[in-house]
């Protein structure tokens, strides 16, 4: 039996500790009517306490999904533990309205919910007691967080990518350039480069337009992308020249790989309504070696390749020759 100050305790704590929660708190028994509704909930859903109690869960919000909530306390009755639903999962479970002004958010107060069952002295399953606690300011600040990494990556394609091609722009690929070399300096491995530029391109502007002559620039950026490795990195050097660091390749290594693209890049047919047009490339490779004093002298061995492969008629490969 039940005294008079276990009542009281009992009493206090259900009208004054719950209701002082700033959380919602919802007992419902087995049949889903209200055993419980404290202030937050009275507050938030403008539904008193006194219209709550004794009520059916989903006749007074017709709107809350009955097969879904079923689902989750019959869990709760078989398992006998308590379940717990993030807001990232489940924006809401309730329309309430939140306080917070959110630009391009949900309407709704952004919710985390928790289901515990509250077991009878024989350890089954009478009640079930849901917790709402309103996330919208995490929320808020999580959208915010995104939005910051959102506009970071948006700078960093800006800083590191050619606008055109989508590959790298020269400035980031002369940085990695310079790791690559400094490594290479350091710790003995070899590397290579190939820089390529597309055959009598001026020509092609001149003739067919700079709309067709950028459709070319981006065609085969996305050619010679498809044919190198995750580690090796491509970009776009200025104009119509391209430039390719090949990451532990030595130089035999690279001049297939060059002729390879060479070979690729002469197939291939630029075509719209408007023309077809046949691109070839000339290529210059220059291997890493101890005696370069730094990453520029290496650019320049591998310019003076690529230079070779034009006086002799391009559309070929040309290695750098030490002298």
């Amino acid at each position: 039996m039940m005294d008079s100050a276990t009542r009281y305790i009992d009493d206090y704590i259900s009208k004054s500790v719950v209701n002082s929660l700033s959380v919602g708190v919802v007992v419902l028994d087995m049949s889903y009517h209200v055993i419980l509704w404290n202030s937050f909930m009275a507050k938030h859903s403008g539904l008193n306490k006194e219209d709550a109690v004794g009520e059916d869960l989903f006749a007074i919000f017709p709107y809350l999904s009955k097969s879904w909530l079923e689902l989750k306390f019959q869990s709760l009755k078989i398992l006998k533990s308590y379940s717990f639903v993030s807001w990232k999962q489940r924006p809401y479970l309730f329309k309430f309205r939140h306080n917070r002004p959110i630009t391009g958010a949900a309407e709704y107060m952004y919710q985390d919910c928790t289901f515990i069952p509250i077991l009878d002295e024989a350890g089954q399953t009478v009640y079930i007691c849901m917790t709402i606690q309103d996330m919208t300011e995490a929320a808020e600040s999580q959208r915010v967080v995104d939005e910051i990494i959102d506009a970071n990556k948006a700078l960093q394609r800006l800083t590191n990518y050619d606008a055109l091609t989508s590959i790298y722009n020269r400035g980031y690929i002369e940085k990695q350039l310079d790791v690559e070399f400094s490594k290479s300096k350091r710790y003995g491995n070899v590397f290579s480069l190939i820089m390529f530029d597309l055959d009598f391109f001026k020509k092609i502007n001149d003739t067919y337009g700079h709309l067709a002559g950028d459709e070319v620039l981006r065609s085969v950026s996305k050619r010679v992308g498809s044919m190198l490795r995750n580690t090796d990195v491509l970009g776009r050097y200025g104009g119509e020249e391209f430039l390719i660091i090949l990451t532990e390749t030595n130089e035999e290594s690279a001049l297939l790989l060059a002729d390879r693209i060479r070979s690729a890049v002469e197939k291939m047919s630029i075509t719209s309504s408007d023309y077809t047009i046949n691109v070839t490339i000339s290529m210059g490779v220059a291997e890493f070696r101890k005696a370069i004093k730094d990453y520029l002298q290496m650019l320049h061995e591998v310019d003076i390749a690529l230079y070779n492969s034009k006086k002799l008629g391009r559309n070929r490969v040309t290695k750098y020759v030490v002298g």
